[in-house]
């Protein structure tokens, strides 16, 4: 079989809708998980009525929210006002449906992160459909066929699953930031494989930007540089014809600049300060503030020496999320030990403390078929590089800073997915060509057949670790008023700053 000199032209509504049945699937999958049917007996989500406070607080015209609430992940002013460093984007869903919501009775952080969810896992899909449409619909039932197979592959072994199979309330910012992003690589899709013109992407690439600046900062600098890439090309080309749309883009992404940066001074009184320090004297970390942590901690020391991103970290960082050995089993955790500890003494020896949190899985044994492809993409013709070649600027910077954390978590590694997407979205225009005139016997067909089922058994693992997953062994659903004032004890506070630190939440649940 040959290659057709000739393609008909691609489809893409019908190829989506040959997998609404897998889409539906995928979603009301989605559903059970964040539900909580399937968590195990006694463990709850960490926080999952955090942003529901927040936002009661919000319509009462404060920002400080109950410590009984968000416990040790509150960063506390001296006094003992408790604030959340988080951003405010996932409040969005609360302001667009809080007016009719029973928040006395039910929480929205498990809709709210099954929404995000399934509204990124849907763009990522459509995107990587862009990516193949024309070879699917040219070879009939087999592209058929393989449609299915990258629907299977991308609704049951992707952040998605991950982010619906624990509704802590860390993944609602994370999911929010999926959602866009997902949003974000389909605009570009468009561009690269639908010929979408360049004007076309400021406003909602913008508008993008902005919402994820108030979910995921650092995500959202790697989308601001891309937006901002990409309004320097509009106006060097066309500014005669596109100085409208880019001024509006400019200032969606100045107007969420300057509310991120009031909502600083506001928090931490200083516009570029995003989050408590371990001093005394300031906002400080909840652990610090509450005796759980040392002001000379490891990782204080850390951060202190080495700063927050440092770049040195980047070998190492991508070694353990990588090629971090899963937690199939316990007596695997040893060995992932000595793996961290060898990697840490090779790489980063002089870095200090990075801390590595479980569950353990590195991007090779979790996403093996979106890594096969990000490798492909290498074979991808010139044009597609020059299409993708603002946003993937745009993800590498994301990336990069992700990577220069020193912290590395299962949750971090769905903010390096939109990086991976786009090398994905590049390989699979390489590598569908190749599938469409190969032998079903080929031996690398087999081999992304293996990649395809440890993805999905790999994804399945790590999604019931996370029925477990909670912040520590201290976090429960609220604290309660004795615990909260033996907390408050230690620290001398007065018997009237105690009550109002430890103030009951407003959503007792």
């Amino acid at each position: 079989m040959t290659k057709p000199t000739a393609l008909a032209a691609p489809n893409d509504a019908l190829t989506i809708w040959r997998a609404i049945d897998l889409i539906l699937i995928g979603m009301v999958f989605y559903a059970v998980l964040a539900s909580g049917i399937l968590q195990i007996p006694g463990i709850v989500p960490f926080g999952q009525s955090i942003y529901d406070e927040y936002y009661l607080a919000l319509l009462d015209g404060h920002l400080d929210i109950p410590a009984r609430v968000v416990q040790l992940e509150g960063h506390y002013a001296p006094d003992g006002t408790t604030y959340l460093y988080h951003g405010v984007g996932p409040l969005l869903t609360r302001f667009a449906l809080g007016w009719f919501w029973p928040f006395e009775s039910v929480g929205m952080a498990q809709f709210s992160i099954w929404a995000w969810a399934c509204l990124g896992t849907l763009c990522y899909h459509a995107a990587f459909l862009k990516a193949t449409a024309r070879e699917m619909e040219q070879l009939g039932d087999k592209g058929l066929a393989l449609s299915r197979l990258l629907s299977l592959a991308v609704w049951f072994s992707s952040p998605g699953l991950l982010l619906a199979a624990n509704t802590s309330f860390y993944h609602e910012p994370i999911a929010l930031a999926y959602a866009a992003t997902g949003a974000f690589v389909l605009i570009w899709a468009n561009v690269a494989f639908d010929d979408w013109p360049l004007w076309r992407t400021a406003i909602p690439c913008a508008a993008l930007a902005a919402v994820t600046l108030h979910a995921r900062p650092n995500v959202a600098i790697g989308l601001y540089v891309a937006c901002t890439l990409c309004l320097v090309f509009l106006a060097a080309t066309s500014l005669r014809q596109s100085w409208l749309r880019a001024g509006l883009a400019l200032a969606i992404l100045g107007a969420s600049g300057v509310g991120f940066l009031g909502l600083n001074v506001a928090r931490f009184g200083d516009a570029t300060e995003t989050h408590g320090r371990y001093t005394k004297d300031s906002i400080q970390y909840g652990f610090v503030f509450w005796g759980y942590e040392d002001r000379d901690s490891a990782r204080a020391e850390a951060f202190k020496e080495h700063g927050k991103f440092n770049v040195k970290r980047i070998p190492h960082n991508v070694a353990i999320y990588t090629l971090d050995l899963p937690t199939i089993q316990e007596y695997v955790d040893p060995l992932s030990e000595q793996v961290h500890t060898f990697a840490r003494n090779t790489l980063a020896g002089d870095l200090g403390f990075i801390r590595i949190e479980k569950p353990f899985a590195g991007i090779l044994f979790l996403w093996p078929l979106w890594l096969v492809f990000a490798l492909w993409s290498f074979k991808a013709q010139r044009s597609v590089w020059t299409k993708l070649a603002i946003p993937l600027t745009g993800g590498l910077v994301l990336a990069f800073l992700t990577l220069s954390y020193g912290t590395i978590t299962l949750r971090y590694r769905i903010d390096l997915w939109p990086a991976l997407s786009l090398f994905v979205l590049a390989g699979l225009s390489a590598a569908m060509p190749r599938i469409a005139v190969t032998r079903n016997k080929a031996a690398w067909k087999w081999g992304l057949g293996i990649c395809f089922l440890a993805g999905l058994a790999m994804s399945a693992n790590v999604t019931g670790q996370l029925r477990q997953f909670r912040v520590s062994p201290e976090a429960t659903s609220v604290w309660s008023l004795e615990e909260c004032r033996q907390l408050a004890s230690l620290r001398d506070f007065s018997t009237e700053q105690t009550d109002t630190i430890c103030q009951p939440p407003r959503i007792a649940r």
